[in-house]
């Protein structure tokens, strides 16, 4: 096992008093410890606390690993914090991960840059037949009915805005129990019952979702056993059945097929007509663009890769941007950036490969780089 360093930023947080909590976690494998701290702005008025700082020491087999396993270490964390102080907080953004294991040459090292262009750009245009065409089907329930609609709605919404995939999943699946009812009644099916093993005899004691089950299997005419699956998965995460490592690959494939469900259900209940065909947009992720960069340190040892005590990083300049518009209103960016490395003078940060990520309707790439060697300006 390697030894990792992992830093995240939580804006905006909680106060934290005295300046820094220092926190070592024993488990069954091996020991994590968190430095927690604050981070603070200095104004004409005074300083204030902005956020905290967290830095993860953290051993595993490569330092991919160890952002996954911290990014869920540090949300446990986090969770227990909002339910210490009732503060909602958003999660964690990792920022820099690297290697300090003692007494090797080379080292790995990823630096995470989010929004790096700092500009927050309208995505997507309203279809605006679609979107009166539903309000006004909703505005036209009974009271009962326009209430569970909207309710579905406003997890759709929920489940759209989260960060964390469980929750999105959780938010999209109880949507379509606040549906179930109107399900049961436009598809013409009853609650399931329970059938004594004994006598035989046939009760309902508590309402089911047999409305959602009916509309996936036979309105949606599922032949992959979609509706099983999803049930499955919302028994594993709801009642803790396995850790959510184990469960994170179905929920990743099944959220987006829940969203859908849910916003074809909501249709289907205001009676589109053409509920089962219409074009169903996936959920854009919150963040719209981050660039990663990996390499390596060689040389100089874990406790100063750094310069004056500092992480090992790569200090971005940026340039003015130039804009540019279309005609079916995407903007495109084009933009400079200087990355300087501050490492250590004994220390070689090797740049291996520039990633860059984004939702399906943000696009990047690198035209063109260019590299110094500024160590002797870093020195000063």
């Amino acid at each position: 096992m390697k030894k990792f360093v992992v830093n995240l930023v939580l804006k905006p947080a909680v106060r934290i008093e005295p300046g820094k909590l220092d926190l070592t976690f024993i488990g069954t494998r091996r020991k994590t410890r968190l430095v927690v701290s604050k981070i603070e702005q200095t104004t004409q008025r005074g300083r204030f606390q902005t956020g905290l700082h967290m830095r993860v020491f953290i051993e595993a087999e490569n330092v991919m690993q160890a952002r996954e396993e911290t990014k869920s270490f540090v949300d446990g964390i986090t969770s227990f914090i909002t339910l210490v102080t009732g503060v909602g907080l958003q999660t964690p953004k990792e920022e820099l991960a690297y290697e300090i294991t003692p007494k090797v040459e080379k080292r790995e090292f990823i630096q995470i840059f989010n929004d790096p262009l700092d500009v927050q750009v309208s995505r997507r245009t309203l279809n605006h037949k679609l979107f009166n065409d539903l309000l006004d089907r909703a505005l036209k329930l009974d009271s009962l009915s326009h209430s569970r609609v909207a309710r579905a709605v406003q997890w759709y919404r929920m489940g759209a805005s989260t960060f964390n995939i469980f929750d999105k999943f959780n938010c999209f699946w109880i949507g379509l129990e606040s549906l179930n009812l109107l399900l049961q009644k436009k598809l013409s099916v009853e609650n399931d019952p329970i059938k004594c093993s004994r006598c035989g005899h046939e009760w309902v004691s508590l309402p089911t979702i047999s409305g959602i089950r009916t509309f996936i299997k036979t309105s949606l005419n599922d032949h992959t056993k979609l509706y099983q699956r999803i049930r499955r998965l919302r028994i594993n995460i709801m009642h803790s059945r396995y850790g959510l490592d184990k469960l994170l690959k179905e929920a990743e494939d099944l959220t987006p097929k829940t969203a859908e469900i849910l916003f074809r259900a909501i249709c289907f209940i205001l009676e589109l007509e053409e509920w089962k065909t219409i074009s169903h947009t996936p959920i854009l992720a919150q963040v719209p663009m981050r660039i990663e960069v990996e390499g390596h340190l060689v040389g100089g040892e874990p406790n100063s890769l750094g310069l004056n005590g500092e992480d090992p990083r790569l200090q971005i300049k940026q340039k003015p941007l130039l804009q540019k518009v279309s005609k079916d209103w995407s903007v495109s960016f084009d933009a400079e950036f200087d990355l300087i490395a501050r490492v250590n003078p004994s220390v070689i940060l090797q740049m291996q490969e520039t990633r860059f990520y984004g939702d399906a309707e943000t696009h990047a790439g690198m035209a063109e780089i260019e590299r110094i060697d500024s160590r002797e300006k870093l020195k000063n």
